[in-house]
């Protein structure tokens, strides 16, 4: 399995930061704006709205001045909505591909983090996990470690529905005759095999699933 070295934390305290780890990597100032190329091992600060892709066979990074740190595999494109430094949130708009999300606060900071897919809205605070985002199979979150036990990552979906999830459980969402259909499970290694080109997670609560 690859293993993935994260970039260091943003150089500025109001930055943004976008890294191309390889390939392709580009931003767009806004959805339908026109996309910039990133040299590979290049760097450059986003705005608000801006959107960040990565083409075949590619990985970016955003990394945010808390040392927060958001991970695109190939063929993904996130929306970076806003970023508060005072209230450490932040908002991000997945709309295809894989992202690992790690949200940390060396501070003690507690972090509010969302992340809004199309079957609904994964809310984060202080986590290590991978999101996969995709028309046909649905949506899918596997959570790996939280940093406090009591602070679970809570999924409310455009239904309605609410779930909170653990470290070493995962959820899927996906539409089945008209209904969404949501469920959470133990995570096991099939699903984190599905995040394999962003590496193997740092640590699993509760250890490793069973093959």
């Amino acid at each position: 399995m690859t293993i993935v070295a994260w970039p260091p934390a943003a150089p500025g305290a109001a930055d943004k930061v976008l890294t191309n780890v390889r390939g392709d990597v580009s931003y767009l100032a806004n959805p339908s704006g026109k996309p910039h190329a990133v040299a590979v091992a290049a760097s450059i600060a986003l705005a608000d709205d801006d959107v960040a892709k990565t083409g075949a066979a590619s990985m970016g990074a955003i990394v945010l001045p808390d040392s927060s740190r958001v991970v695109l595999a190939s063929d993904t494109t996130v929306k970076v909505d806003l970023f508060d430094a005072v209230n450490a949130s932040a908002h991000f708009v997945v709309f295809n591909g894989k992202i690992r999300f790690r949200v940390e606060h060396p501070s003690g900071a507690r972090a509010n983090f969302a992340f809004t897919t199309p079957t609904g809205t994964i809310g984060v605070r202080g986590t290590e996990g991978d999101l996969a985002a995709d028309p046909l199979d649905g949506v899918r979150v596997n959570v790996y470690h939280l940093s406090d036990p009591a602070l679970p990552v809570v999924v409310t979906t455009i239904d309605g529905q609410r779930f909170e999830l653990k470290g070493g459980q995962k959820i899927w969402m996906r539409w089945q005759s008209g209904q969404l259909v949501s469920r959470v499970t133990p995570l096991t290694k099939a699903e984190i095999d599905r995040f394999s080109e962003l590496g193997p997670p740092t640590t699993i609560d509760g250890g490793p699933p069973a093959p």
